[in-house]
């Protein structure tokens, strides 16, 4: 098999090498003679051949991946788009470090994630293969022994010979449920890491040349997602698809901190700390200690309740079982147990045993009970269920306890709830007696009095309040140095909440910073300007803060420092991060029970869940903060400062989903509840009158839909959808896009039926739920379509002149409207080049229109893999936007196999990070330059209106074509492959080009390597444009205008990936209409026009001749590309005559995947 591949590459390579030097005779001949050989074989020869070369190509790109970064590290110059780098340059050209430092921490830079219809590559290879990068990384450390590096060699040689006995495919159609997971998976394989590298790299290069470390809550990079979300043409995606995967991201965001959580436990063990955190682990001892008896009666009445039941089950009387169910419910009710029986009693002192707060003589706690029956099975039937009865593939859901943690939960001088070694034994023995009032108090409280106060359970955290009612009050706050609850004035823990647009109700954590608020205060008074911009906590620079309190330390006696500090016996860090981690737990737990389809366990004697990241912030701030006043900054801010940072950019979510659906669904939603009121038609209304009718309902604060209003499926799915975003809120979700809009009455009906379905939830929850409810998602219209980016200026338009939009947008998101640019759509309507032109066009006017209605504009930019997608070079694409369009915000997709590329690899993922945040703070604050003279407009808009119509009388017009791209592609087959959840079209029924999705319609075109929608039509208007004497312009316009610089590139970059020679491989074996052929020889002279129109533009002697490293690197994949392509022109020729053979249709399924690694931006 090795030299049969070996002879076909040579020949593949000496064929490729003859086309690109013109000698084409030669290059025929050779190919024709590899065709001949390849379609010759039988499957079981093509197919392991076929899997070889996608192997090796997939294999090479891990290689060069890794190259990338190594080179980057090791290269003496620096990387141009670093943060040193391009801080360094900003300054130097005379931009303030007080700008600099305020643009970065301002900046709100998002990367959505979202599923690809055309990703063939099943997770399992995935995670080989970043196996396999992290071994060749491994490989590169200079200290190996020769014995160590063997060990790598042969851990590598495993993997490849692993993943080439693994089914590389899917053999079931994924779900929705599916794809989430994948994307959730890069977090846990490489963003988890990257980002706190990414973080800290940045808050040094702000330190360095600015002066000032990067605030801790600050957030320049977050993820969003639409896996899960993106119900656009998918009906797959359904409102309990939704919910389920909300639920599966907090399940894995609360397992992830949970695994940070018990490393910090067992980091942490030093015994001094700030007032506030000894006041926190304080009160948390005393909710553990009254939970504890709470635990004990319990206990005792369920073995009460058991005697009766057994003592009338053996025949007893039935006065006594009366009288033991009497006694149970005494004990329940008053909480004594003197009149228990003794195997009651026995049974409540194994329950007390088993909580024991000493660690001497006591047994391991309880595990909970591993039972899985129906925790592997989602509600939804048939593929809702994990694999293999796991969540994610990373451990069993009912495994999840403290012992399946790399650090144990029982640390030393800890105990498993978190107190101490001190031996509790007398004191607990009283209270396991369940009299609280007259039991010896835990030491740690200080005192009897303290030991009746308990945090009480409220909505979302505790409060302190008294046990019973003839409870003493609470002790006043001590305040003499030495004491518990001494607090020096002015240290960060006293600062009060954090700031954040969540108000959960107290926890021990808010409780024990937000009583000394007034001393913050206070102190920022006395401090001037460095306290106040410590104040925020957060929120600033925490230099200054840090040097307030290594001041305050250093001004302090020892002597008196260590008796406000010290707590010997204690380890106050580890019981704050306990409670902590009963926290995750109980998120986790409740996660489960919503994935399994059961009703989640009630808050009464359950720990409290997570429901946003400022909860989960806060005890983390205090013990960082703490940690500084206390001299140990160096640990703070090493993986508890990294944990923080995850918190902020990641939440209790990982990445917040948005929801995306066409504007039509909403009308006919709206629609049949009109007709239903007997309003009329919402569809036969015109655009004014529906913006009349929904302007004033939104006005209005009573109900619109009958609860009982009969209505058909679909509708009844869009309004399940808002009523689970109603539910799900902004903890979860991110924007609602409406795709295909093509008016201002497209957004106000999305904000009526989400004040419908706020309404409702509220009613149902016996609260209000008011038109200006703060849950609102903010609404994004989505322009595609040519005519609707021409458009979106009058759309846009009216929606900021309405008033009560205009209102809602003020109150309910702080004067900031976004706003996404579709750029598959339009690429596919109208051709890349008139596309580009018209984008361009539309984030002008929409900057020009938001600056003056005083609104902060977002753009999210809809961009793809390829560049008929709007892919290409990130640098490249943020520099190339218009001047204004990019003011510290910025949002993009990244789809499919590019999510790997980019993200894949946690030293690539730190790159991408860092590159995005220099590239929109370059656009920020040195904004790319407008078209110089008015003539380059108007050669763009000849240029743009030629290669539109150029493009559309092929795509749009040609009788022939529609005909010609189902028989020289494998779009056809693409839909009956197992490859992605959501449909090739959004009608079925429609076999339109305008009715195929964007991505099949790219993927096709990459398949036989000619890749038409990325550069037809713009060699015709360039050939226009040279004709009428305007090639010095178009030169200039090359050099000078970034926006049309980067076109002209990524056009070249893909012509270079284009091969006529495959392309006419496709048409000769399986295209058989003769008027057919004309056209695709047609199409293959077009591309040769093209290839010499951007060469005399950029003034190149051959394609990409200006970036060797590209090039290079197409020339050694195309002799592993080209045998794929000839193996599935054979497939698909022998699949069309037998349609239901599985055999072909995995072997179709390999070539793709082949060609798709070769090509890399395939869809």
């Amino acid at each position: 098999m090795f030299t049969k591949i070996e002879r076909i590459r040579a020949l593949a390579q000496c064929a490729s090498n003859l086309s690109i030097k013109g000698d084409a005779g030669a290059s025929d001949m050779l190919s024709h003679r590899l065709a001949e050989e390849l379609m010759n074989l039988d499957m079981h020869e093509a197919v392991p051949l076929t899997r070889a070369c996608g192997h090796y190509l997939n294999l090479s790109g891990i290689a060069e991946l890794h190259h990338g970064v190594r080179r980057d590290r090791t290269t003496r110059e620096p990387n141009p788009n670093s943060c040193d780098h391009v801080f360094a340059r900003l300054i130097t050209e005379g931009v303030d470090p007080e700008d600099l430092y305020r643009a970065v921490t301002e900046q709100n830079v998002e990367v959505v994630l979202t599923a690809h219809p055309t990703q063939v590559n099943r997770r399992t290879l995935q995670y080989k293969h970043t196996r396999i990068a992290a071994l060749l990384q491994q490989h590169d450390r200079s200290d190996l022994t020769a014995e160590e590096r063997r060990n790598i060699v042969s851990e590598l040689q495993r993997e490849v010979a692993a993943l080439w006995q693994t089914d590389e495919l899917r053999r079931q159609k994924p779900t929705p449920l599916d794809e989430a997971r994948g994307g959730l998976h890069i977090v846990e394989q490489s963003l988890w890491a990257a980002v706190p590298q990414y973080m800290r790299r940045l808050s040094a290069a702000l330190k360095k040349h600015t002066g000032h470390d990067l605030p801790l809550q600050a957030t320049p990079f977050r993820f969003g997602s639409w896996m899960g979300g993106d119900r656009d043409g998918n009906p797959n995606v359904t409102a309990k698809v939704t919910a389920h995967v909300t639920a599966l991201a907090r399940w894995m965001a609360a397992d992830l901190y949970l695994r940070e959580i018990d490393t910090l436990r067992f980091e942490l063990s030093m015994n001094q700390c700030s007032a506030a955190v000894w006041k926190m682990a304080r009160r948390i001892i005393a909710e553990g200690h009254t939970k504890r008896a709470g635990v004990v009666r319990a206990a005792a009445a369920a073995a009460l309740h058991q005697t009766a039941t057994d003592a009338a089950s053996h025949g007893g009387s039935a006065a006594s079982a009366a009288a033991a169910v009497a006694a149970s419910a005494d004990v329940s009710s008053s909480g004594g147990v003197a009149a228990a029986a003794p195997a009651a009693a026995a049974a409540g002192a194994t329950a007390a045993d088993s909580f024991s707060f000493s660690r001497a003589a006591r047994p391991r706690p309880e595990r909970p009970s591993t039972d899985v029956s129906g925790v592997g099975v989602l509600a939804g039937g048939e593929g809702s269920a994990f694999p293999g009865g796991m969540i994610l593939g990373t451990q069993p859901v009912s495994a999840h306890t403290a012992a399946e943690v790399s650090v144990p939960h029982e640390l030393p001088g800890q105990d498993v709830e978190g107190g101490s070694e001190m031996d509790f034994n007398e004191s607990r023995r009283a209270s396991d007696a369940g009299d609280l009032g007259g039991a010896s108090p835990h030491p740690m409280l200080g005192g009897g009095a303290s030991a009746s106060a308990s945090a009480e359970p409220t909505g979302t955290g505790y409060s302190t309040g008294a046990v019973g009612a003839g409870a003493a009050a609470p002790e006043p706050e001590p305040v003499e140095p030495g004491t518990p609850g001494f607090a020096d004035p002015g240290t960060p823990d006293r600062l009060g909440p954090l700031p954040g647009p969540f108000t959960p109700g107290p926890t021990p954590f808010r409780d024990a910073a937000g009583t000394a608020g007034g001393e913050a205060a206070a102190a920022a008074a006395n401090g001037g300007a460095a306290m106040d911009r410590a104040a925020s906590g957060v929120g600033g620079d925490p230099t200054l803060t840090r040097r307030s309190l290594m001041a305050q330390r250093l001004g302090t006696s020892p002597v008196q420092f260590a008796r406000a500090h010290e707590h010997p016996g204690f380890h106050p860090y580890r019981i704050v991060l306990g409670h902590v981690r009963d926290r995750l737990a109980a998120t986790r737990r409740r996660m489960e029970d919503l994935l399994s389809g059961r009703e989640p366990a009630g808050d009464g004697g359950a720990a409290l869940w997570y429901e946003n990241e400022d909860e989960l912030a806060e005890p983390l701030m205090a013990c960082y903060w703490s940690l500084w006043e206390c001299g140990g900054g160096v640990i703070a801010d090493g993986r508890l400062l990294d944990l923080i940072r995850r918190v902020y950019t990641f939440g209790m979510c990982l990445m917040k989903l948005d929801l995306r659906q066409e504007s039509t669904r909403h009308a006919e939603a709206l629609d049949a509840v009109t007709t239903y009121l007997g309003y009329g038609s919402y569809l036969e209304w015109s655009e004014d009158q529906k913006i009349e009718w929904l302007t004033k309902e939104l006005q209005g604060r009573r109900p619109l839909i009958p609860a009982d209003m009969p209505m058909s499926s679909e509708v009844r799915e869009v309004l399940d959808t808002f009523k689970a975003a109603a539910l799900l809120g902004r903890d979860n979700l991110g924007a609602y896009v409406i795709s295909m809009t093509k008016g201002a009455s497209d957004v106000m009906a999305v904000e009526l039926l989400q004040r419908e379905a706020r309404m409702q939830v509220g009613a149902e929850a016996g609260r209000g739920g008011g038109p200006e409810d703060g849950g609102s998602l903010r609404v994004v219209p989505l322009f595609e379509t040519l005519e609707d980016l021409d458009a979106a200026e009058d759309v846009m338009t009216r929606l900021l002149t309405n008033p009560w939009y205009r209102q809602h947008l003020r109150t309910v998101h702080g004067d900031a409207q976004e706003v996404m640019l579709g750029y598959s759509d339009s690429g596919k309507d109208a051709g890349r080049l008139a596309a580009n032109w018209a984008l361009y066009k539309c984030q002008e006017r929409l900057v020009a229109i938001t600056k003056a209605n005083s609104v902060k504009l977002t753009l999210f930019h809809g961009r793809g893999g390829t560049v008929g997608r709007g892919g290409g070079p990130t640098h490249i694409a943020i520099q190339s936007q218009p001047p204004g369009s990019v003011e510290g915000t910025f949002r993009i997709t990244e789809q499919g196999e590019m999510v790997q590329a980019k993200f894949g690899i946690s030293g690539v993922a730190l790159s991408q990070l860092e590159t995005y945040t220099t590239a929109v703070l370059l656009a920020t604050l040195r904004p790319p330059s407008p078209p110089r003279r008015e003539e380059w407009r108007t050669v763009m808009e000849m240029l743009s209106r030629v290669s539109c119509e150029s493009y559309r009388n092929i795509v749009h017009h040609s009788p022939l074509f529609l005909r010609y791209f189902k028989h020289a592609t494998p779009e056809a087959e693409l839909g009956n492959l197992n490859i992605g959840s959501r449909p090739a079209r959004r009608r079925n029924k429609d076999a339109s080009i305008s009715t195929l999705r964007a991505i099949p319609w790219i993927f096709a075109w990459t398949q036989n390597r000619l890749i038409l929608p990325s550069w037809l039509g713009i060699g015709a208007a360039l050939t226009a444009a040279m004709n009428q004497g305007h090639l010095p312009t178009l030169q200039a316009m090359y050099r000078e205008w970034p926006f049309f610089g980067s076109t002209v590139d990524l056009i070249e970059m893909i012509l270079a990936k284009t091969d006529p020679r495959i392309a006419a491989l496709y048409e000769e074996v399986l295209v058989a209409d003769p008027e057919e052929k004309k056209l695709g020889a047609e199409l293959r002279e077009r591309l040769q026009r093209c290839q010499g129109s951007i060469l005399k533009v950029t003034g190149h002697e051959n394609l990409l001749s200006n970036n060797p490293t590209l090039s290079k690197l197409i020339s050694m994949r195309s002799p592993f590309v080209d045998p794929i392509n000839i193996l599935q022109v054979e497939v698909l020729r022998r699949l069309r005559k037998d349609p239901n053979n599985m055999r072909l249709r995995d072997a179709l399924l390999i070539s793709i995947n082949g060609i798709a690694a070769g090509m890399r931006n395939t869809g």
